[in-house]
């Protein structure tokens, strides 16, 4: 009995394994359109009785090679994961296809320069500090110091970097030290304000006037001669072929299009304003002395020209036969044409004519200078052959931003008596040259129709000259600071006060900058420390919008010839009119 059992039920073990198989090998196969969806990754657990099923996956995984014919962008570790992204597009835009991927990459991204490679991506990074700070620059050494506390600055104890540039920092200044303290971009700006020994570090296109951007080893990114291949705060990216089609691929692209980064210079402008220029009586001496018609610029003229764009505010007419006439007391103004030279050394690009002297010598002696300007293809605004003419503004375009001005007089005065024995205005009419006369309703509407034309509007006023005791002084009078105010509020980017004999303060209002006064330029008043100086505003524009301001401090030497000041003496200006600024 026990036999006959044990043989059956091994008939019945072989029969259902043979069973099994065959089911196993004619079960149908699903249907993918209809089945159920599956989870791309999952394993099954074992039973005692099974082992462990995994259940295929569909998608390629991240490390896969994509399909056949898309090119393969290959990004070695180091390089900071923002690179490839930009590549991928620019690619596209040329009409190849291209996906990131891993293994037999057509291009490869590195961190370091390669021997056959191209600067593909670069992100500039900046220091900043509060636009009411002292502080010129840095060095690099210091920057990374106190960023890694390994050392202590006495320019600066805390930086305050924004926040999504944090991977880019540490792979250029190593691990972030205790004084280092990550910001949304919202709230570094008050962060580095609220801590007077606090530094900032931006994206270049982060950057504001609220914020000033401050030079590393000697190098700033808002001047258009800087060579960004030296400058040491950049994640970079450099492209190389690994295979022919990576060769082909990156000989269609635009050799301009390369690197991309997020400080293009043809997005750029340096624009340069500056304060009182009257080249006559001691200056008109000056020249004469010295025998050379540029004297007055000799030193800062070339800093000057450096810009893309340069504004001088002349306020005397160029009157042919005109003398140099140091008289005490003189207030009849002119300069020789051949004076001009120190206006072309400083690379002027533009006059403003707001000056309450350019009918000092007759109105057909002013039409005279208004002809010489022509000649020199020099455009001119704030005054004009007649009150029309004076005000209309000039739009000056470059790189892409279109930058208008306008400007005013409103002091006068009414009439007086000229060198040539008329009685002028020293505003424009109808049918008279002059500066156009300072409304402060117009000045707000002739903005406003300005502002639809253009990215920035300048507006440039000569407005009262001192206090009620005759005394120049950093703090506007009162009613200069109500115009002031009202033309930013009624539109105008930068309001700039060019009348002022001594440096004045500065004002940041709802985003938009006011400077009450520039001070001399290329005068003869060295009767005092605040009328021997005067700032020279350096605005950076980038891709139509304003994003920083530095003021460059002159000093009127005894010989009248303009420099640059001292370290010293430029601090000494800059905090008297940062002590009365409204930050």
């Amino acid at each position: 009995m026990h036999s006959n059992v044990s043989i059956r039920s091994l008939l019945y073990l072989l029969i259902m394994c043979l069973l099994a198989a065959c089911a196993g090998q004619g079960a149908p196969t699903p249907d993918l359109a209809t089945a159920a969806p599956q989870p791309t990754a999952a394993v099954l657990a074992p039973t005692p009785t099974q082992p462990a099923t995994v259940i295929a996956q569909p998608a390629a995984s991240p490390t896969s090679r994509p399909a056949r014919g898309v090119l393969v962008v290959e990004a070695e570790p180091a390089v900071a994961p923002a690179a490839a992204a930009p590549l991928l597009q620019l690619l596209a835009a040329a009409g190849i296809e291209a996906e990131a991927g891993a293994g037999e990459a057509d291009l490869r991204l590195s961190a370091a320069a390669l021997t056959e490679g191209t600067l593909a991506w670069e992100h500039i990074l900046v220091p900043v500090d509060r636009a009411s700070s002292v502080l010129e620059g840095i060095t690099l050494q210091e920057l990374r110091e106190v960023w890694t506390g390994a050392a202590t600055s006495p320019n600066f104890t805390a930086i305050y970097p924004s926040d999504e540039i944090m991977p880019e920092l540490i792979a250029l200044l190593g691990p972030a030290g205790p004084g280092v303290s990550p910001q949304a971009a919202a709230t570094l700006a008050d962060a580095v304000w609220a801590d007077p020994m606090g530094l900032g570090i931006v994206p270049f296109e982060a950057l504001t006037t609220r914020l000033r951007a401050i030079r590393l080893d000697g190098m700033s990114t808002v001047d258009n001669r800087l060579d960004p291949a030296r400058w040491p705060l950049a994640a970079r990216a450099w492209v190389a072929p690994a295979t022919e089609r990576g060769k082909g691929a990156l000989a269609k692209l635009d050799p301009a299009s390369l690197p991309i980064t997020n400080r293009d210079r043809t997005k750029l402008t340096v624009l340069v304003m500056t304060g009182v220029t009257a080249m006559a009586r001691n200056s008109a001496v000056a020249i004469e002395r010295a025998g050379d018609d540029g004297f007055l610029a000799r030193q800062v003229g070339p800093e000057l020209a450096a810009a893309d764009i340069t504004l001088i505010s002349n306020e005397i007419p160029f009157v042919k036969g005109c003398v140099a006439d140091n008289t005490l007391n003189n207030l009849l103004l002119c300069s020789k044409p051949e004076y001009y030279l120190n206006l072309e050394l400083s690379g002027v690009d533009a006059v403003g004519l707001t000056g309450n002297h350019q009918n000092d010598f007759g109105y057909a002696n002013a039409l005279a200078s208004l002809a010489f300007y022509g000649e020199k293809g020099i455009p001119v605004y704030g005054g004009g052959a007649n009150d029309k003419a004076a005000r209309a503004p000039i739009v000056l375009v470059h790189n892409g931003n279109r930058l208008g001005f306008l400007g005013a007089n409103s002091w006068g005065p009414e009439w007086y008596w000229s060198g040539t024995g008329e009685k002028v205005s020293a505003w424009a009419g109808a049918d008279n040259p002059g500066s156009a006369r300072f409304d402060r309703a117009q000045m707000v509407a002739d903005i406003q129709a300005l502002k639809p034309q253009v990215d920035l509007v300048f507006a440039e006023v000569q407005h009262t000259e001192f206090n009620s005791a005759g005394d120049y002084q950093t703090e506007p009078v009162p009613d200069e600071e109500a115009d002031f105010q009202a033309m930013s509020d009624g539109g105008a980017d930068v309001v700039t006060g060019v009348m002022a004999h001594a440096p004045q303060a500065v004002e940041l209002r709802n985003g938009r900058l006011i400077l009450y006064g520039l001070g001399n330029l290329y005068f003869d008043q060295t009767w005092s420390w605040p009328t021997r100086t005067g700032l020279v505003v350096r605005h950076t524009i980038y891709n139509k919008k304003l994003i920083n301001t530095e003021l460059l401090v002159t000093v009127i030497e005894t010989n009248f010839q303009l420099r640059w000041a001292t370290p010293e003496e430029r601090i000494l200006v800059l905090r008297s009119v940062f002590d009365e600024s409204r930050w």
